[in-house]
């Protein structure tokens, strides 16, 4: 699991760490710099690259980096806003002058090039680009090569992501140490490209700053124990799951059959009898109830976890149904209409702690009685407010989902816009229940990150094979497997 770091934070703890231990902040900038020549190789085999430096630390990754890529046999050219005036860019401004390394200052146009490091302004930045490095930005994002971004991409707010006039959109970004916020929020998914997390000798328990934490594939298997070999189906739990309408069967059915692919031991749809063919054909591993005949309080007392909301509809004949899932003791996974409801029906609120809401903004909006336009401006605010009002984990949806117990903040950056489709989020709500009713050994905010990971890694793994505008919610149910 990674945790990001503000950048305040991050410079004091570069502080703090090359005093205690005696290391010259050259040494980490040597470093960070071999980083960069390492993700350029990525890119490009050898060439001409450019490398737009600013005046301060940022620029200082720059020149080290040049003269870096030269020694490799490459070629480097720098263009300077201006000459670094102190410290450790100034050191390395001169070594890169001495390794024979061509430096250009504030000239106005970008000479050709085969990829550009964007060594401009780094985290620190803090009012709107303009003036010659505005220009520079939008020149080397019309270029059409590679663009390495140095921490973050020049022109965003680095706590923030939000775009400051104008701002690089890069191929990777090298960030060091601890990823910074404002790569996983606001604007900046559509800037940051791949994002590299590089170290610079601090070790990476060092300090006790804390930040939003970012489920990696790699902790999967930690989270996820292997199936016994006396299991049975009752070992996975039960999954109840009240979803569909007349109009939106397909819902029942993407949840259902997520559900029954992401482990769940026994998956039970509740629906009207209209809804039940097309959840029997599509999925053929969950059983349905009859919801006219059902007795849902005691279906809910035997469940291990229950799903509410996909495709229900907002029809007041459902009220019923939403007490009843509401005084049920197992966590339950609110999503979709059920949510819409909740916004109407405000004496339903707080839900129990170990409920889950997952509102994608609009719904988000509707619960705090907001447009969604704040709910996207403030995506953190509107996270802790949503907790606040309904008393539970809270998985705001988007480019980065943003989760909250109440205590920690959580951010998943894997997922493909190939998911911004009707009917993911009913795959999601699936995978959210399986997961609860498995009772894994984690938190209950951990396995919602676990959910959503496995979620955007199965759209990354879908896209891949069907191609971004193809996919579609079976594909995604298809790929929870890899």
């Amino acid at each position: 699991m990674q945790i990001t770091i503000t950048p305040d934070a991050m410079k004091q703890l570069e502080s703090d760490f090359m005093q205690q231990y005696g290391v010259p902040g050259a040494l980490l900038m040597e470093h960070a710099a071999q980083a960069l020549c390492a993700a350029l190789t990525r890119h490009v085999s050898g060439g001409k690259v450019l490398f737009l430096c600013g005046p301060g630390n940022n620029g200082g990754d720059g020149y080290a980096a040049a003269r870096l890529w030269t020694r490799q046999g490459g070629q480097a050219v720098i263009m300077e806003l201006a000459p670094a005036a102190t410290g450790d860019a100034a050191m390395n401004r001169i070594l890169a002058l001495q390794a024979g390394v061509d430096i250009i200052t504030a000239q106005d146009k970008l000479p050709p090039c085969d990829a550009i490091v964007d060594a401009l302004f780094g985290t620190g930045i803090a009012r709107p680009v303009d003036g010659l490095a505005a220009q520079w930005i939008q020149e080397a994002n019309a270029s059409g090569v590679p663009v390495i971004a140095v921490d973050i991409p020049s022109g965003l707010h680095g706590a923030t992501g939000c775009v400051l006039g104008c701002a690089i959109r890069a191929a990777e970004t090298v960030t060091f140490h601890r990823i910074k916020p404002g790569l996983l929020l606001g604007e900046c998914p559509a800037h940051a490209g791949k994002i590299t997390v590089a170290p610079i000798l601090i070790p990476t328990d060092y300090g006790t700053q804390d930040g939003l934490r970012c489920l990696e594939p790699d902790d999967i298997s930690a989270l996820v124990p292997p199936r016994p070999v006396d299991a049975h189906k009752g070992t996975f739990g039960r999954v109840v799951i009240l979803a569909g309408s007349c109009g939106m069967a397909g819902a029942a059915a993407f949840c259902a059959a997520a559900a029954v692919k992401a482990g769940a031991g026994l998956t039970t749809v509740l629906c009207t009898q209209d809804v039940m063919p097309v959840v029997q054909l599509h999925a053929p591993g969950a059983t349905c109830v009859p919801l006219e005949t059902a007795d849902v309080p005691h279906l809910l007392a035997t469940a291990d976890a229950a799903v509410v909301g996909c495709g229900l509809g907002q029809s007041p004949e459902m009220l019923p149904y939403l007490e009843y899932f509401r005084a049920a003791p197992c966590p339950i996974v609110w999503d979709a209409d059920a949510l819409n409801l909740l916004s109407q029906h405000a004496e339903l609120l707080p839900l129990p702690a170990n409920a889950v809401i997952t509102p994608h903004p609009g719904e988000a909006a509707r619960l705090l009685h907001c447009g969604t336009a704040d709910i996207t401006a403030r995506p953190l605010e509107a996270l802790s407010a949503l907790h606040d009002a309904c008393g539970c984990t809270v998985l705001l949806k988007g480019a980065r989902t943003l989760m909250t117990d109440g205590v920690l903040t959580a951010v998943n950056r894997h997922g493909s816009p190939a998911m911004a489709k009707g009917g993911s989020g009913d795959v999601l709500a699936g995978i959210l229940g399986a997961l609860l009713a498995r009772r894994l050994p984690c938190s209950t905010l951990e396995t919602v990150q676990l959910g959503a990971l496995l979620h955007g890694l199965a759209g990354i793994r879908a896209a891949g094979l069907c191609g971004e505008n193809c996919v579609t919610p079976f594909d995604l149910i298809n790929c929870i497997q890899h």
